[in-house]
């Protein structure tokens, strides 16, 4: 599905389609409901077993990126199963509106907690969610395995990356309110857990130690399952796509692994410092609180979304932002007015002077101070309650790593074919993938990980607010590794596969324990 070979017109044309049956099969620029295979390959091969990755360039990473954001932001096909696209509809349209936009593919995907429920209530089932109306009780990243003073990290309100041993608090914007995070996972990542059980977290460590053991004695990685009944007692690497398990999945669910992580704020819809609704896509939203709670039915505005895919290719993360989270800009022909100052700092009415754009020491700054140590807000831990909103400290957020010129070429692409789409309003900040031409040293050996990026610093101001130095997606999930991987692997071929670049895998429980340990709530 690349861009750059067919007409810009043709593929604005099928993605501001009107809703009419489809009668015959379209070719793929025509279907951006359904996400692409691999770069430059939009559809699912012919013949898996003898498919190879096509030759791309840094920009078909861009693309990839940008197709792969407007399918999981299609509408959901009402009543059917999670992930599954309605092509008869077109993508969420630009309203000055608080009205909630129509539920789309990636909210339908499934929760980790479900996806690794404990042993003993399994089988679980990949199956049709469901919603009350337009409004969703997100589940939020559950961190099974951190924990601050002997207590769990609260769900969904502190930074979400506190498996990678930077335990970060939350994010309030403006208006004192708490920037709030959700993660979901695809059909086919649910299938890989389900067919080697890697819900188990026992069975994960033995897989790894089986693993490990013979990478060490044939000095190779063993080679991975290529039927159902093949040798797949070591662990097996996460699917990209060609696995004999996701064959007979639907055609819109049969890729490589797709996660998302999404960032939500509140939206002032009245009153001094109101936001402007219609430039958000849109959801009724009850996150959990930390005591255990839900918040009222609030209206929420998306502003952050990670997406890590896996395909031939190697792993591709991608990141992309709202466009008025911490500078505003003009756009011709936009039918919206700007808001006041930017979603996450007092814009260029500030005392800061006339820049558009603050900036802050290391990109943030909390309750008024900068540049001084210990800024960062406190983790909340469950079991804490929220305190007051006349005691919450507003962070001020600037981009520290402006976005590089080739990705802002891109999005200005993008953005003037979605020009009829709420989804106009959101920008890629980057990506990250194997090298292409020169790879950053600065990103780390990466096998299979990330290499190249335009940029040292890869990070999204709502999900990263306060690592902007020395910070990215491959440097975060490097980290990343099954239950029973104890000591860091080297970055060797016979390794490999246990560089999963995931965290999820570590939510699995051990089937041993009669409760679990963690505070993620259960079935």
């Amino acid at each position: 599905m690349n861009v750059p070979s067919r007409t810009c017109a043709a593929f604005a044309c099928a993605l501001l389609m009107s809703t009419t049956t489809i009668a015959t099969p379209l070719p793929q620029w025509q279907t951006p409901w359904l996400l692409p295979f691999d770069l430059n390959h939009p559809q699912y091969p012919a013949n898996p077993d003898d498919y190879k990755t096509p030759p791309a360039s840094q920009q078909d990473t861009y693309d990839f990126a940008w197709q792969s954001f407007i399918a999981l932001n299609w509408p959901w096909k009402q009543g059917g199963p999670g992930g599954k696209p309605d092509p008869n509809q077109q993508l969420a349209g630009i309203a000055n509106s608080t009205a909630p936009h129509p539920i789309v593919v990636w909210e339908s995907y499934m929760e980790p907690e479900k996806a690794f429920t404990p042993p003993k209530y399994w089988p679980v089932d990949w199956g049709n969610p469901e919603f009350l109306n337009l409004q969703r009780e997100p589940s939020p990243p559950c961190y099974s395995n951190s924990y601050v003073y002997g207590k769990p990290f609260a769900p969904g309100i502190n930074q979400p990356y506190t498996n990678a041993n930077v335990p970060t608090g939350p994010l309030v914007d403006q208006n004192k309110e708490f920037v709030r995070v959700e993660v979901k996972l695809s059909q086919s990542y649910f299938q890989y857990i389900k067919q080697f059980k890697y819900y188990d977290a026992d069975n994960q460590v033995i897989a790894v130690d089986n693993y490990i053991d013979y990478a060490n004695k044939h000095n190779a990685a063993p080679k991975p399952a290529q039927g159902p009944h093949d040798d797949s007692s070591n662990f097996q690497p996460l699917p990209t796509g060609l696995e004999f398990y996701l064959r007979d999945l639907p055609v819109y669910a049969r890729q490589g692994i797709t996660e998302i992580k999404a960032a939500w704020k509140v939206l002032k819809t009245e009153g001094p410092d109101a936001d402007i609704p219609g430039r958000y896509f849109r959801r009724v939203l009850q996150f959990p609180l930390p005591d255990g709670g839900l918040n009222e039915p609030t209206l929420m505005g998306l502003i952050g979304f990670h997406i890590h895919r896996v395909t031939p290719f190697g792993h591709l993360p991608s990141t992309f932002e709202h466009v008025d989270n911490v500078r505003l800009e003009k756009r011709l022909h936009d039918p919206l007015p700007l808001p006041a100052h930017p979603a996450l700092n007092p814009g260029a009415e500030s005392h800061y002077g006339a820049s558009a754009s603050p900036s802050y020491p290391n990109g943030y700054e909390v309750g008024g101070k900068t540049g001084e140590a210990g800024l960062i807000p406190n983790t909340f831990k469950q079991g804490d309650t929220l305190p007051a909103k006349a005691d919450i400290k507003q962070v001020n957020v600037s981009r520290e790593t402006p976005i590089p010129i080739d990705v802002q070429i891109a999005n200005k692409k993008y953005q003037w074919l979605l020009r009829n789409s709420v989804w106009s309003y959101y920008q890629l900040i980057g990506t990250q993938n194997k090298n292409l031409q020169v790879p950053n040293p600065a990103l780390g050996p990466g096998i299979p990980g990330a290499q190249h990026s335009n940029t040292e610093n890869l990070v999204n101001t709502t999900l990263e607010t306060y690592t902007q130095k020395g910070f990215s997606c491959s440097r975060c999930h490097l980290n990343a590794f099954p239950h029973g991987v104890t000591v860091y692997p080297p970055y060797e071929q016979r390794f490999e596969d246990l560089h999963v670049m995931s965290f999820l895998l570590l939510n699995a429980r051990s089937g041993r324990e009669e409760s679990p340990t963690s505070g993620c709530a259960m079935p």
